[in-house]
């Protein structure tokens, strides 16, 4: 007989509101995951890093790309993308957050990557902050049992 462990992954959701289309799509992720962070920093440095591996397109004589170099191009580099964002959000989030736009889609003079992990550590910053001040608070609830007084 094997035995069962139930348990959870503290998926919570997060509303990704794109204000020009008025549509709201979820994502999940577990904010409180502290390896989050360095996940995070690890997938832009994959993204630095495995957009200099891909070859760039040409340009033919008359300065234009070959259509389908180009395409391939645009697929390889946001694959790359979307596997790093998953990877760092610990959940497949990237067919949503990209839904609607490619993640080097220009918008407001940014990429939109780089404005949704922007947009994005702005909404972690404080509640990592508080998640870490709890867990420092119960860690010290707990270890105060064990110290000698």
């Amino acid at each position: 007989m094997a035995y069962k462990i139930k348990t959870k992954s503290g998926l919570e959701d997060f509303e990704l509101e794109f204000t020009d289309r008025k549509v709201t799509e979820i994502i999940q992720f577990n904010p409180f995951d502290t390896d989050l962070p360095k996940r995070l920093f690890e997938a832009q440095k994959s993204i630095e890093e495995k957009t200099k591996e891909i070859k760039k397109f040409e340009l033919d004589e008359n300065g234009i790309p070959n259509v389908d170099v180009c395409v391939d191009y645009l697929e390889s580099i946001n694959k790359i993308v979307y596997d790093a964002i998953d990877y760092a959000y610990g959940n497949k989030i990237s067919d949503t957050v990209f839904k609607y736009c490619s993640p080097f889609a220009v918008i407001g003079g940014e990429y939109y990557i780089w404005r949704f992990m922007q947009q994005m550590a702005e909404v972690l910053e404080p509640i990592i902050g508080e998640t870490r001040k709890k867990a420092n608070a119960n860690l010290n609830k707990h270890i105060a049992k064990y110290m000698k007084k």
